[in-house]
């Protein structure tokens, strides 16, 4: 292709794919394994990772690739893709249909453009910078509640995972806030840039994720920084230092919780 990175179109086709591998395995019995790090792995995230970089060789072989379950690297990229292929694994695995596929073109450390697709429920979002956020074609806009009393949070943590993110829940269900760890965090993205979600809080360091999520959710008015409240940059190996992702009314306050707690 004579373009430099992917376009929307290109994105979606790729998601769309990627989710009738998902839905097809799911049906047939999500079998797992478990990899040296402790996480679950399946045939779908296998499945998924190597045509996502087989399209990537095909269509774009400038780009670099990182995936969570193995990518190419490009001596010199301009551009790299994140790639999560199923997000959710653990609960792919445990009969669970809330996994999502996720995608991100980045330059400069920062997302160009984004798709976040749940293959079970056909709801598919994406980003553009400075074109808006979409939901299977409708223009997104975040919520506008401005207080942690009565908000609805997505906060993942996990028994390893860093920055005391059981304390910082802890801390905001006393405040009112209504919790949830699905441990899927990119579908959790999807609902804050469609107003559903208030926000989330993520200790993750691999920002396979992120990207998307942060493009989608900033493309519908809200905000992300890192988990303490920094600019949310990537690195070059995809690095980062968690985030906090929200509609943009409440961030301050999540940002002074997860200080707060630490």
């Amino acid at each position: 292709m004579n373009q430099p990175i992917p376009d929307l179109v290109w994105l979606t086709n790729l998601a769309v794919k990627a989710g009738r591998f998902t839905t097809e395995l799911f049906m047939l019995g999500p079998g797992h394994k478990v990899k040296e790090d402790g996480t679950a792995i399946t045939n779908s995230d296998l499945v998924i990772n190597e045509m996502v970089l087989g399209f990537f060789e095909r269509d774009f072989p400038h780009i670099r690739v990182i995936s969570e379950e193995g990518g190419r690297d490009v001596l010199d990229a301009e551009y790299t893709a994140l790639c999560d292929p199923l997000d959710g694994t653990l609960p792919f695995a445990r009969g669970l249909p809330i996994s999502t596929f996720c995608l991100s073109i980045i330059k400069d450390g920062q997302p160009l453009i984004a798709v976040i697709d749940d293959p079970f429920m056909h709801r598919l979002w994406c980003a553009k910078r400075g074109e808006g956020a979409h939901l299977n074609g409708k223009k997104l806009s975040v919520s506008d509640h401005a207080e942690i009393n009565h908000s609805h949070l997505g906060v993942l943590y996990w028994p390893e995972s860093p920055y005391h993110l059981h304390e910082t829940t802890g801390f905001l269900v006393n405040q009112g806030a209504r919790v949830i760890n699905p441990l899927t965090i990119a579908y959790l993205g999807g609902l804050v840039a469609s107003g559903d979600l208030d926000a989330t809080i993520f200790p993750g360091r691999n920002g396979w994720e992120t990207a998307a999520m942060q493009l989608i959710v900033q493309e519908a008015g809200g905000v992300a920084t890192d988990i303490n409240g920094r600019l949310l940059n990537y690195h070059p190996d995809g690095k980062i230092e968690g985030h906090i992702i929200s509609n943009g009314q409440i961030h301050n306050k999540l940002v002074d919780a997860v200080r707060r707690c630490q």
